[in-house]
């Protein structure tokens, strides 16, 4: 039998009785097309309108959020966690303690630890850590104190000023923190040796457990510096005393061979000092350690100098 072709199969396939749909197919086939242009059409429609509204809708939101913009401008500010809150001047604390007696801060605020960067600078692991773990001991020992948390490196770089300005931006503050806080006995800025990078000479052991060195640095440069040293004697000799051998002793400017104008801060306050706390080389660990122990020195001495 021949096989048909193509174009026979086509024309069977088109006469055959399944390819002629009855009435009833045809008007619900019909229905369902007439549903379907509905929809199309509706659809249309709301698209329509949706870009008539649009523009509407944006400028009534544009509006809404310039309001809210505005009214939070114009809120008091909410307290910083530092009582000196703002970079640029050491600004009026959101709260004063005017029982402090020790004032905290750290003018090199980015010295740090732990580091193998040029200089041993970064945002993290640095002496403004110390500083607040020193605040916190001085806590468990009853004694107020206030930590200013003013990164002065940041504030520096900030002003494009020179490195060796760097403490005419934390005199601001600690001249302000003089007028806060009228019983304040000790000024604290602390550092850790940036001199000094093998780790034997910035640590020793206490206890069995190591910990950082610490050391005092007195200023020469202005006519009352005696009162400042006098108050890092006490601190130096009460230290070595309850931990012997954890401070490395006095620094004086003139003595020990430094030449600088600045009296770093210490002509501010007879109570004011500059602490070197271990070096490059320590751990955090081991400054903590030797922060809980110079807060215990200090209610040691200040308890021989009650207000």
């Amino acid at each position: 039998m021949r096989a048909r072709t193509e174009q026979e199969w086509i024309r069977l396939l088109k006469e055959s009785d399944e390819l002629k749909p009855d009435q009833e197919y045809i008007h619900q086939t019909r229905k369902k097309l007439l549903y379907e242009a509905r929809k199309l059409r509706s659809k249309r429609e709301k698209k329509k309108v949706w870009r008539m509204i649009w523009p509407s809708m944006m400028a009534v939101a544009l509006a809404a959020i310039l309001v809210v913009t505005v009214v939070s401008q114009t809120e008091a500010p909410k307290p910083h966690s530092s009582t000196y809150s703002s970079l640029e001047t050491a600004s009026k604390p959101s709260q004063i303690d005017k029982n402090t007696k020790v004032f905290i801060y750290n003018t090199h605020s980015r010295e740090s630890f732990e580091t193998k960067e040029i200089a041993g600078y970064n945002r993290t692991k640095n002496v403004q850590a110390v500083a607040k773990d020193l605040g916190l001991y001085l806590k468990q020992q009853s004694i107020p104190n206030t930590i200013d948390d003013t990164d002065y490196v940041k504030l520096l770089l900030k002003k494009d000023m020179d490195f060796k300005d760097i403490y005419k931006l934390s005199r601001k503050s600690v001249k302000k923190a003089v007028k806060d806080y009228p019983n304040v006995q000790l000024m604290l800025d602390i550092h850790r040796d940036a001199g000094v990078e093998e780790r034997e000479i910035t640590t020793t052991k206490v206890n069995g457990k190591s910990v950082a060195k610490v050391q005092f640095f007195v200023s020469n440069s202005h006519l009352d510096y005696s009162e400042n040293l006098k108050m890092a004697v006490e601190l130096d000799h009460m230290l070595n005393e309850m931990y012997p051998g954890i401070s490395r002793g006095i620094i004086q400017e003139k003595k020990d061979g430094y030449r600088n104008s600045l009296s770093y801060n210490q002509d501010l306050h007879p109570g004011a000092l500059m602490i070197n706390i271990g070096g490059v080389e320590n751990t955090l660990k081991e400054e903590e350690r030797t922060a809980k122990m110079l807060a215990t020195a200090i209610k040691h001495v200040l308890n021989r100098h009650p207000n």
